[in-house]
């Protein structure tokens, strides 16, 4: 992840971070990935999503925050590329650390199956998680020409939205693209962007962000 405090950062920076997650996460940074991702492979993806309450994590969306408008995925789970999961999320025990410490909150849970393309090639999958925003109507942008397309007028906000992909070259790769609203309103919301290499197998990959932290596992699955 990029190391922007503003976006995604890389290490654990926070040593309470580390002590909820040195059990269950094998860190890329001390074990390298083993090469071996292939286009055209079947992979199955789970993803836990969850917010830091911490000091850090709240005066960054007091101090950083601002209305931003997601990047328009093309489509969620269970459409198109992203299959829903044959075997289901199987990562209970990474949420039952989380939902046990105090300094965290759960967001998502996610899992899905899907077909290894490679950077050109795989689309983004829309994500829209966590609670209800107040807000119903889009956002307004301050990245100019640029700018993705509005959701549609009337479509309920989620406080996690945005965009995310797993794509292959000689490492599997998470890529995000999302933002996560501080404020029922939606009113303060900071980024959460940056790309981390993977490896498939059992091996867990933290994801880290002053306000929002990920962990993933990826793992090869052949068809039947």
């Amino acid at each position: 992840m990029s190391r922007n405090p503003s976006e995604a950062a890389s290490a654990p920076r926070n040593p309470r971070r580390r002590q909820l997650l040195g059990a269950m996460v094998t860190l890329p940074w001390l074990f390298p990935a083993v090469a071996g991702a292939q286009v055209g492979r079947d992979y199955r993806v789970e993803l836990v999503i969850f917010q830091h309450l911490t000091d850090e994590s709240r005066r960054l969306l007091e101090t950083s925050g601002r209305a931003l408008q997601p990047s328009p995925g093309s489509g969620p789970i269970g459409e198109g590329t992203y299959r829903s999961s044959r075997r289901g999320f199987e990562l209970g025990n990474v949420v039952r650390r989380i939902e046990d410490d105090s300094e965290s909150r759960l967001i998502a849970r996610l899992a899905w199956d899907q077909r290894g393309r490679d950077y050109a090639t795989t689309p983004w999958l829309t994500v829209r998680e966590g609670g209800s925003l107040d807000r119903r109507t889009p956002l307004h942008d301050d990245r100019g020409p640029a700018a993705p397309v509005p959701l549609e007028r009337g479509e309920e906000r989620r406080e996690l939205e945005g965009r995310l992909r797993v794509w292959v070259g000689r490492f599997l790769h998470l890529e995000t693209d999302l933002i996560f609203h501080g404020e029922p309103d939606g009113e303060s919301a900071v980024a959460v962007r940056g790309r981390q290499r993977m490896n498939s197998g059992d091996d867990l990959f933290y994801l880290d962000h002053p306000v929002v932290g990920m962990i993933a596992r990826v793992t090869r699955i052949d068809d039947s």
